[in-house]
Protein backbone atom coordinates (compact mmCIF):
# COMPACT_ATOMS: atom_id res chain seq x y z
CA UNK A 1 0.00 0.00 0.00
CA UNK A 2 1.97 2.92 -1.14
CA UNK A 3 0.95 6.31 -0.57
CA UNK A 4 1.15 8.31 -4.11
CA UNK A 5 -0.94 10.17 -5.73
CA UNK A 6 -3.77 8.09 -7.74
CA UNK A 7 -6.97 10.01 -8.71
CA UNK A 8 -7.14 12.42 -5.49
CA UNK A 9 -6.54 15.75 -8.19
CA UNK A 10 -9.47 17.70 -7.92
CA UNK A 11 -9.32 16.76 -3.75
CA UNK A 12 -5.85 17.64 -3.64
CA UNK A 13 -6.14 20.81 -5.20
CA UNK A 14 -8.85 21.88 -2.80
CA UNK A 15 -6.56 20.87 0.32
CA UNK A 16 -3.40 23.04 -1.16
CA UNK A 17 -5.16 25.72 -1.60
CA UNK A 18 -6.71 25.72 1.65
CA UNK A 19 -3.82 24.56 3.26
CA UNK A 20 -1.25 27.27 2.62
CA UNK A 21 -3.41 30.09 3.24
CA UNK A 22 -1.63 29.83 6.91
CA UNK A 23 -2.31 33.91 7.51
CA UNK A 24 -5.68 33.22 7.77
CA UNK A 25 -8.01 33.42 11.38
CA UNK A 26 -9.89 30.31 11.62
CA UNK A 27 -13.04 29.73 9.60
CA UNK A 28 -15.50 26.98 9.55
CA UNK A 29 -15.91 25.23 6.02
CA UNK A 30 -17.64 22.27 5.63
CA UNK A 31 -17.12 20.88 2.22
CA UNK A 32 -16.73 17.15 0.72
CA UNK A 33 -15.43 15.62 -1.98
CA UNK A 34 -15.37 11.92 -2.60
CA UNK A 35 -13.22 10.25 -5.17
CA UNK A 36 -12.29 6.68 -5.82
CA UNK A 37 -11.93 5.84 -1.79
CA UNK A 38 -10.47 9.26 -0.58
CA UNK A 39 -12.37 11.61 1.70
CA UNK A 40 -11.77 15.32 1.83
CA UNK A 41 -13.41 16.77 4.48
CA UNK A 42 -12.45 20.60 5.75
CA UNK A 43 -13.76 21.99 8.89
CA UNK A 44 -12.57 24.72 11.77
CA UNK A 45 -9.37 25.36 9.69
CA UNK A 46 -8.39 21.86 9.82
CA UNK A 47 -8.15 19.51 7.49
CA UNK A 48 -9.44 15.89 7.38
CA UNK A 49 -7.63 13.35 4.87
CA UNK A 50 -8.29 9.68 5.03
CA UNK A 51 -6.16 7.78 2.54
CA UNK A 52 -5.38 4.47 1.09
CA UNK A 53 -3.18 5.01 -2.18
CA UNK A 54 -3.57 8.44 -2.92
CA UNK A 55 -0.67 10.67 -2.30
CA UNK A 56 2.68 11.16 -0.72
CA UNK A 57 3.37 12.83 2.70
CA UNK A 58 6.28 15.03 1.22
CA UNK A 59 4.19 16.64 -1.08
CA UNK A 60 2.55 17.94 1.93
CA UNK A 61 5.49 19.15 3.83
CA UNK A 62 6.37 22.85 3.95
CA UNK A 63 10.44 22.84 4.37
CA UNK A 64 9.52 26.86 4.97
CA UNK A 65 7.81 25.95 8.34
CA UNK A 66 8.60 23.07 11.40
CA UNK A 67 6.26 19.82 10.80
CA UNK A 68 5.17 18.35 13.34
CA UNK A 69 3.98 14.59 12.69
CA UNK A 70 1.94 13.20 15.58
CA UNK A 71 0.41 9.75 16.31
CA UNK A 72 -0.64 7.58 19.56
CA UNK A 73 1.22 4.92 20.10
CA UNK A 74 0.07 1.65 18.09
CA UNK A 75 -1.98 -1.57 19.79
CA UNK A 76 -0.83 -2.90 22.76
CA UNK A 77 -1.49 -6.47 24.56
CA UNK A 78 -3.23 -4.61 27.20
CA UNK A 79 -0.93 -6.61 29.87
CA UNK A 80 0.29 -5.02 32.98
CA UNK A 81 1.04 -1.50 33.76
CA UNK A 82 3.49 -0.72 30.67
CA UNK A 83 2.15 -3.22 28.11
CA UNK A 84 4.13 -4.19 25.10
CA UNK A 85 2.71 -3.74 21.45
CA UNK A 86 0.28 -6.75 20.23
CA UNK A 87 1.10 -8.46 16.71
CA UNK A 88 -1.33 -5.59 15.68
CA UNK A 89 0.41 -2.79 17.12
CA UNK A 90 3.73 -3.95 15.91
CA UNK A 91 2.74 -4.00 12.33
CA UNK A 92 1.30 -0.63 12.98
CA UNK A 93 4.58 0.50 13.92
CA UNK A 94 5.94 -1.04 10.95
CA UNK A 95 3.28 0.55 8.94
CA UNK A 96 4.10 4.16 10.06
CA UNK A 97 8.12 3.04 9.43
CA UNK A 98 6.85 2.61 5.53
CA UNK A 99 4.47 5.91 5.44
CA UNK A 100 6.95 8.22 6.85
CA UNK A 101 9.80 6.35 4.43
CA UNK A 102 10.19 8.93 2.16
CA UNK A 103 10.29 12.11 4.72
CA UNK A 104 13.88 12.84 6.01
CA UNK A 105 13.04 13.21 10.03
CA UNK A 106 14.86 15.47 12.03
CA UNK A 107 13.78 13.78 14.78
CA UNK A 108 11.58 11.59 16.84
CA UNK A 109 9.96 11.85 20.36
CA UNK A 110 8.53 9.29 22.78
CA UNK A 111 6.83 8.87 26.24
CA UNK A 112 9.32 6.84 27.98
CA UNK A 113 6.55 3.82 28.03
CA UNK A 114 6.99 0.37 26.46
CA UNK A 115 3.85 1.15 23.92
CA UNK A 116 4.91 4.41 22.53
CA UNK A 117 9.03 3.48 22.39
CA UNK A 118 7.97 0.35 20.69
CA UNK A 119 5.89 2.54 18.01
CA UNK A 120 8.74 4.85 17.47
CA UNK A 121 11.86 2.65 17.35
CA UNK A 122 10.94 0.84 13.89
CA UNK A 123 10.72 4.26 11.93
CA UNK A 124 14.00 5.83 14.64
CA UNK A 125 16.07 3.01 13.51
CA UNK A 126 15.00 3.29 9.74
CA UNK A 127 16.30 6.93 10.00
CA UNK A 128 19.15 6.55 12.08
CA UNK A 129 17.76 8.39 14.92
CA UNK A 130 18.24 7.79 18.98
CA UNK A 131 14.70 8.48 20.36
CA UNK A 132 14.12 11.64 22.81
CA UNK A 133 12.06 10.75 26.13
CA UNK A 134 9.82 13.75 26.66
CA UNK A 135 7.47 13.86 29.41
CA UNK A 136 3.58 13.69 28.58
CA UNK A 137 2.42 16.62 30.86
CA UNK A 138 5.38 19.10 29.96
CA UNK A 139 3.76 19.81 26.76
CA UNK A 140 4.37 23.94 26.42
CA UNK A 141 7.96 22.98 26.85
CA UNK A 142 8.56 20.37 24.54
CA UNK A 143 6.92 22.46 22.15
CA UNK A 144 9.15 25.41 22.40
CA UNK A 145 12.15 23.05 22.49
CA UNK A 146 11.31 21.69 18.93
CA UNK A 147 10.65 24.99 17.38
CA UNK A 148 13.68 26.35 18.76
CA UNK A 149 16.23 23.39 17.71
CA UNK A 150 14.38 22.02 14.82
CA UNK A 151 13.26 25.38 12.87
CA UNK A 152 11.85 24.23 8.95
CA UNK A 153 12.42 20.38 10.29
CA UNK A 154 10.49 17.55 10.75
CA UNK A 155 9.91 15.90 13.81
CA UNK A 156 7.41 12.66 14.67
CA UNK A 157 6.16 13.13 18.46
CA UNK A 158 4.47 9.72 19.77
CA UNK A 159 2.37 10.17 22.32
CA UNK A 160 -1.07 8.84 24.27
CA UNK A 161 -4.93 8.86 23.68
CA UNK A 162 -5.02 12.30 25.97
CA UNK A 163 -1.30 13.48 25.12
CA UNK A 164 -1.42 13.94 21.75
CA UNK A 165 -4.38 15.81 21.61
CA UNK A 166 -3.25 18.18 24.12
CA UNK A 167 0.39 18.67 22.29
CA UNK A 168 -1.99 19.77 19.09
CA UNK A 169 -3.84 22.37 21.09
CA UNK A 170 -0.80 23.71 22.38
CA UNK A 171 0.48 23.91 19.05
CA UNK A 172 -2.23 25.43 17.58
CA UNK A 173 -3.26 27.63 20.67
CA UNK A 174 -6.74 26.25 20.63
CA UNK A 175 -9.09 23.61 22.44
CA UNK A 176 -10.51 21.91 19.80
CA UNK A 177 -8.90 18.97 19.92
CA UNK A 178 -10.34 16.52 22.68
CA UNK A 179 -9.08 12.98 24.03
CA UNK A 180 -9.25 10.37 21.30
CA UNK A 181 -11.32 6.78 22.02
CA UNK A 182 -8.93 5.06 23.69
CA UNK A 183 -10.08 2.25 20.76
CA UNK A 184 -8.71 4.19 18.17
CA UNK A 185 -5.02 4.17 17.00
CA UNK A 186 -5.00 5.23 13.20
CA UNK A 187 -4.74 8.87 13.73
CA UNK A 188 -1.93 10.78 12.32
CA UNK A 189 -1.86 14.30 12.28
CA UNK A 190 0.73 16.73 10.37
CA UNK A 191 0.82 19.89 11.48
CA UNK A 192 2.43 22.61 10.16
CA UNK A 193 4.10 25.29 12.57
CA UNK A 194 4.61 28.46 11.43
CA UNK A 195 5.37 29.85 15.16
CA UNK A 196 3.67 28.18 18.49
CA UNK A 197 -0.23 29.25 17.97
CA UNK A 198 -0.41 29.96 14.42
CA UNK A 199 -0.30 26.23 12.83
CA UNK A 200 -2.18 24.39 10.08
CA UNK A 201 -3.44 20.71 10.98
CA UNK A 202 -3.64 17.79 8.18
CA UNK A 203 -5.65 14.65 10.04
CA UNK A 204 -4.37 11.48 7.91
CA UNK A 205 -5.87 7.94 9.00
CA UNK A 206 -2.94 5.16 8.10
CA UNK A 207 -2.71 1.16 8.94
CA UNK A 208 -5.42 -0.90 9.19
CA UNK A 209 -8.89 1.48 9.92
CA UNK A 210 -9.88 1.36 13.58
CA UNK A 211 -13.20 2.26 14.93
Amino acid sequence: MNLKITTAIFAFTLFVSFFTSCDKDPEIITETVVETDTVFVTAIDTVFLTITDTITLTQLIDDTATTFILVRHAETTGAGGDPILSAAGQERADELTRVLGDISLDAVYSTNFNRTMLTAQPTAGDQGITIQNYGGFDLDPLTDEILGNYQDGAILVVGHSNTTPSLLNVITGTNVYSQLPETQYDNLYLVTVYEKGRAKVLHLKYGEPTP
